[in-house]
């Protein structure tokens, strides 16, 4: 009985692998968190590794490793909106554009005066209503694509 315990849950944590993960570690618990993709799991220690990571207080870093005696829990979290993709999309649409992709993950356009987030697009005018169009459709297509 226990070796099939120990094979669910391995089968548990490889679906965790490549995916957004938020580690909450006993330090600070609650509170102390880190988000990232989870590239590494190792079972023995339980050690896990983050790729493009950022931790509650929003610094980032490019890998981390966690030591598995440090972490209480961890969730899968949503993948994240494809901003680079929508900027793409948009730099077709509007090629004269400057489309500046923020630290926050926002496209902004026209020197910040439409500022797009995964909650939809902010601004006015012409510009802002086809840029809402692209952003409709650009979205469709993508939970289009991520049904299971």
């Amino acid at each position: 009985m226990s070796s099939q315990i120990t094979r669910e849950f391995n089968k548990e944590m490889a679906v965790a692998l490549n995916a957004n993960v938020k580690v909450i570690l006993e330090i600070d618990y609650p509170t102390h968190f880190y988000i990232g993709k989870m590239t590494g799991f190792e079972m023995g220690s339980q050690s896990i590794c983050l790729a493009n990571a950022k931790d509650d207080k929003n610094n980032k870093y490019d890998k981390i490793v966690i030591q598995g005696s440090k972490w209480i829990s961890f969730t899968l979290e949503g993948e994240p909106f494809p901003m680079q993709e929508l900027a793409a999309r948009l730099r077709k649409i509007l090629p004269g554009e400057a489309i500046e992709i923020a630290e926050d993950n926002t496209v902004t356009l026209l020197g910040g005066k439409i500022k797009i987030s995964e909650n939809g697009v902010e601004g006015r005018g012409p510009t802002k209503n086809r840029v809402q169009t692209v952003f409709d459709n650009f979205l469709a297509d993508w939970r289009d694509s991520h049904k299971k």
